[in-house]
């Protein structure tokens, strides 16, 4: 009885909390106080992102005088809300976002009103790599591929050698034209000892210096998205002071990753989606303008950082010995950068000596050229089928290594996935800044 008593004295006291915050203007839903200032505004929130009472391209958009009051420092979004969200690891953010709480913090706002253009304008330049079949996928449908074989590499010299081989086998079989069997047998013992060995060695060692340069290639990618995350953790811990120059030292370490693909691609000009949210057109504009784009972003950045943490006559000497060594440290993550660039125009522009290609390529070619003339005496007009197998076998070797040589062209589905690696980072660069602006709320309600 005194259980049931005090279980019954507890649900009125929570009926009658409930009675005195609808009284003071404010509605409690799952858990969520809100204060409602207008209860039409309210009800539109709850119902755009279903495609409910929508009344045109502004009315998913959040509303300023939807204000929200944290309880436990974090809130849950609608359930409505998340079920519309394309992304759920960052639905929280977009709730929060929708409500208009990232309304004093510019940047965040920013990123993730540009986001949704920004992955669609990526994955779009990037749909090559990001859709070709992976070697993960299984045998069955990495065999059953075509176009990742690159064909059209060794398409002219497979041509040439098909070709001769059907001269041959009609001059044997239609013609009537013998060759002589025990000249052929002399032949084929010299050739097996020298040709096959010294082409097996060759095109093993070609093959494995690509992968080399394949694999340093996709190195330099990984170290710019590490030293660009360490780089805005970095900025975001100690540039609180100057918010506008922390702000740009942020956009524009995104913007370097994007500067970096269409450098090291040598093109010309991009689309401007691809750093919504990061860069006003304007910005893009004259970063394309310049010689050097990844450089020209470079040096945005550390004209940014050197404003957010400035150092005077007039700075204490403690604040201005801790700013010049954090300075020194960001500046390092920019060099770091800087050097990975580089090492991507090592890749670049110094392909394998043309002399071992050269030599390669002859041997390769002389050795395909020669092979039908011995096989056609036993094989007759299966020689045909039996030299295409072993041409686009061997051929297809070199031509392996040289599609992937120079792994950063944008219609080569074997090359480097350079803007699923930019999107991947421009989302960590936002998660970075979202994360911090969640922190900073959490500090103020404590505070409060």
């Amino acid at each position: 009885k005194k259980k049931k008593k005090k279980k019954k004295n507890s649900m009125m006291q929570h009926t009658s909390n409930m009675h005195m915050k609808e009284s003071k203007g404010e509605k409690i839903k799952d858990g969520l106080t809100i204060d409602v200032v207008d209860e039409e505004q309210v009800m539109m929130h709850q119902t755009n992102k279903k495609g409910e009472n929508s009344n045109g391209p502004d009315s998913s958009r959040h509303h300023p005088r939807l204000l929200l009051s944290f309880r436990n420092g974090l809130a849950e979004p609608d359930v409505g809300v998340a079920e519309s969200l394309q992304n759920p690891t960052n639905e929280l953010d977009h709730f929060r976002f929708n409500l208009g709480i990232y309304r004093d913090y510019a940047l965040a706002q920013q990123l993730i009103q540009g986001e949704e253009a920004r992955d669609q304008a990526l994955r779009e330049s990037g749909i090559k790599q990001i859709s070709h079949v992976k070697t993960t996928h299984g045998w069955l449908r990495s065999m059953m591929t075509f176009e990742t074989r690159a064909f059209d590499v060794i398409e002219r010299g497979f041509a040439v050698v098909m070709t001769n081989t059907l001269v041959c086998t009609i001059l044997h079989e239609i013609a009537g034209l013998n060759y002589h069997d025990r000249l052929l047998q002399q032949f084929d013992t010299v050739y097996s000892l020298v040709l096959k060995t010294s082409l097996a060695f060759l095109l093993v060692f070609r093959l494995n210096r690509v992968a080399i340069r394949y694999w340093e290639a996709r190195g330099l990618w990984g170290n710019i998205t590490k030293h660009s995350r360490a780089l805005v953790s970095g900025i975001l811990s100690h540039c609180k002071e100057d918010v506008r120059h922390r702000d740009n030292a942020i956009r524009w370490t995104g913007g370097f990753a994007v500067a970096v693909i269409h450098f090291i691609r040598n093109d010309k000009s991009f689309p401007y989606e691809e750093l919504s949210g990061f860069l006003t057109k304007v910005e893009i504009q004259k970063m394309m303008d310049s010689n050097h784009c990844a450089l020209y972003a470079a040096s945005k950045i550390k004209y940014a950082l050197k404003r957010s943490l400035p150092v005077t006559e007039d700075t204490p000497i403690g604040i201005a010995h801790a700013r010049t060594i954090q300075l020194n440290l960001l500046e390092g993550e920019v060099n770091n950068l800087i050097f990975q660039v580089s090492g991507m125009e090592k890749v670049r522009s110094t392909p394998l000596p043309i002399v071992y290609v050269t030599h390669l390529r002859t041997f390769l070619f002389l050795y395909l050229m020669c092979l039908p003339y011995i096989w056609v005496v036993q094989w007759h007009w299966g020689t045909i089928p039996l030299m295409a197998f072993t041409a686009f076998a061997l051929m297809g070797i070199e031509g392996a290594a040289t599609e992937c040589e120079v792994p950063f062209r944008k219609d080569r589905a074997n090359h480097l996935a350079m803007e699923a690696y930019t999107m991947i980072l421009l989302n960590n660069i936002q998660g970075l800044v979202v994360q911090a602006a969640n922190m900073d709320l959490e500090e103020q309600q404590n505070g409060d």
